[in-house]
């Protein structure tokens, strides 16, 4: 699998977000809150399995935080750097 670019991984995690994990309005952008977006502990590990499955690279849950679940944007980043470090 080629490495996705982080514009590309955030792209891919805003799509699943909006098509599968949370039901948001044509407001909410890669910058929006996940947490007021309505992000739960199941919506959480749902979001995480469709990453592993749409990316192939597996989140260390200890990484999970209020910085890294700010946003998608925020989750993106560190989606790619654990692509990086894989």
């Amino acid at each position: 699998m080629s490495i996705l670019s982080r514009q590309e991984l955030e792209q891919r995690i805003f799509d699943i977000v909006r098509e599968d994990i949370l039901t948001v309005d044509d407001g909410f952008t890669q910058q929006s809150s996940l947490i007021e977006a309505g992000l739960d502990s199941l919506a959480l590990t749902q979001l995480m399995l469709a990453i592993e499955e749409n990316t192939g690279v597996w989140v260390d849950e200890s990484l999970l935080n209020e910085e890294t679940l700010a946003s998608v944007a925020a989750l993106a980043g560190l989606v790619h750097a654990t692509l990086q470090q894989a």
